[in-house]
């Protein structure tokens, strides 16, 4: 495979393939051998593609956070509207001398669904403390005294020989 220098646009263009074989589980020498390209340029280009996605990680989970509290907010407005055509014109409830209409609940279990997932977006709710437990998580964690500790270590030394 010739070392032949590549352009920038050459470069962006086989980075995108390689970044989208690797995701399919090609391995490095099936993709060197179907781009024409060295293992260390491979290599090179998939630590360089690493990288870029470190960076991005973190803008794009900001960016997803915020993508998903605006459609939170969307449903949230919509779902306001509905409430309040579901509890009725008061005006018509007098008229026909019944009891008022009061909201369909349904609008209000979704709206607090709504708050609870954008309470856990913004990290609003307090941090769930959990108990440790034994590895099947049928018995509370027993913490072992420091002496028994050592003479477990001693136990498996001399087992050792």
């Amino acid at each position: 495979m010739a070392a032949t220098k590549r352009t920038p646009d050459q470069v962006m263009r086989d980075q995108a393939k390689i970044a989208e074989r690797y995701l399919k589980g090609f391995k490095m020498f099936e993709i060197a051998e179907e781009l024409e390209l060295s293992m260390n340029q491979i290599k090179y280009d998939l630590r360089e593609i690493r990288k870029r996605w470190r960076q991005s990680s973190v803008r794009d989970f900001d960016a997803h956070r915020e993508e998903q509290l605006a459609r939170l907010d969307l449903m949230e407005a919509s779902l306001w509207r509905e409430w309040e055509r579901s509890c009725g014109d008061p005006a018509l409830d007098k008229e026909l001398d019944g009891p008022p209409q009061t909201g369909d609940p349904r609008y209000m279990t979704v709206m607090l669904n709504i708050i609870e997932r954008r309470s856990k977006l913004l990290g609003l709710d307090a941090p769930t403390k959990l108990a440790p437990t034994n590895p099947d998580g049928d018995e509370p964690y027993k913490q072992i005294a420091p002496d028994e500790i050592d003479a477990r270590i001693h136990e498996l030394l001399a087992k050792l020989g």
